[in-house]
């Protein structure tokens, strides 16, 4: 296939098909070139050699959960002995250590043994000791569990959030948006009609949403180009991404790994075909792709920046999530490693927060 008369589409003011993306994401590596090359420019067209990154830490104020993903290592089943709620001040704490985050990133797992009141008190308490940190929480499936214990409408329990504290929705529980693939890979997460819904009741409200895939493990070409087209219809609709994260699967701990005798990561050639095809997938509808380095390494999703990436995440400081899969290559960076390696790439390191307002580094701790 000549992918030419695909890859001149962003350019000239055109979207790609769905058909369009399963066909750059089915291309031999031989073939790939001009793909990356596309997805660089459109990059440079948007953000210049700018690369931000934020700082952050990741909080999971429980590790019980019922949903058993067969892609997760990370969570215990309720009421094993391992298992654990923070209490507000423990959150707290965290929250302020080291000083002066700009993002607390909270999320957990479906818990019986955690109520709705639970989580807004837990908001509250970061709220009221640390004003400054936008509070980035909770995904779709957590939402819809909790408020539906709690007996309240999707759209009143993030009003009683935003009352609490809260700012931004993680797009996570997309795994897949493809009930398909979901049936096998997450059966008792939320429909991908769910999904929708509920991220775009967060969006009407001008709740901002980051997107997400995780993609690596028993998906196809096809599949992944729906999820694309789902996730920019409904940017189209409502504007309400930040950003798009594309997850590679780590496979190494979990069922699903053992389940397909999935041994090792999907070839990281293949992982940067995904991130050029969704930059010129996305255009000029969702400004801002990011990459992994907890999966992926500091220097392949250094790497990245040349395939459309214009985001590095953020500092993280206790990931909890990759590293129980097998994940290979930390928990945590500092700010000047981050931005040292954004440098070190050819690139202009910037500093921003969750919504991506740059920052200006030398007035701020940290």
């Amino acid at each position: 296939m000549d992918p030419s008369a695909i890859l001149r589409k962003p350019f000239d003011g055109e979207l790609l098909s769905e058909e369009d993306a399963a066909a750059l994401l089915r291309l031999p590596r031989e073939a790939r070139r001009p793909v990356y090359e596309a997805a660089d420019r459109l990059n440079r067209e948007l953000n210049g050699l700018r690369v931000s990154y934020i700082f952050n830490r990741n909080i999971n104020f429980t590790n019980a959960c019922e949903a058993a993903c067969a892609f997760c290592a990370y969570s215990v089943r309720p009421g094993a002995p391992e298992a654990f709620i923070m209490s507000p001040e423990e959150v707290v704490r965290l929250a302020g250590d080291p000083p002066g985050l700009d993002e607390v990133c909270m999320v957990g797992g479906l818990n019986p043994e955690v109520t709705f009141d639970y989580i807004l008190d837990l908001f509250a308490a970061v709220e009221e000791a640390h004003p400054h940190i936008h509070i980035h929480a909770l995904s779709p499936m957590e939402v819809d569990y909790y408020a539906g214990r709690a007996g309240l409408e999707i759209r009143e329990a993030f009003g009683r959030l935003v009352e609490a504290g809260y700012g931004s929705l993680c797009g996570t529980a997309a795994e897949i948006l493809v009930d398909e693939v979901r049936e096998t890979i997450c059966p008792e997460k939320l429909s991908t009609a769910r999904w929708l819904e509920i991220v775009r009741t967060a969006h009407a409200m001008g709740i901002r949403s980051t997107s997400t895939i995780l993609f690596g493990h028993i998906e196809r070409p096809e599949h992944v180009a729906r999820h694309l087209r789902v996730l920019r219809d409904l940017q189209q609709e409502t504007g309400g991404f930040t950003e798009y994260i594309p997850l590679v699967f780590v496979p190494y701990n979990t069922p699903l790994g053992r389940a397909r005798g999935i041994k090792e990561m999907i070839p990281k050639e293949d992982v940067f075909l995904h991130y050029a095809v969704a930059r010129l997938f996305f255009g000029r509808l969702i400004r801002n792709v990011q990459s992994s380095w907890c999966k992926l390494g500091l220097d392949a999703a250094t790497e990245t920046f040349s395939y459309g990436v214009n985001d590095l995440g953020g500092t993280l400081l206790a990931e909890n999530i990759t590293r129980s899969a097998g994940g290979r290559y930390g928990q945590s960076l500092t700010l000047s490693e981050m931005a040292d390696a954004i440098r070190r790439a050819g690139r202009v390191p910037v500093r921003r927060d969750t919504l991506y307002h740059h920052l200006d580094k030398a007035a701020r701790k940290g």
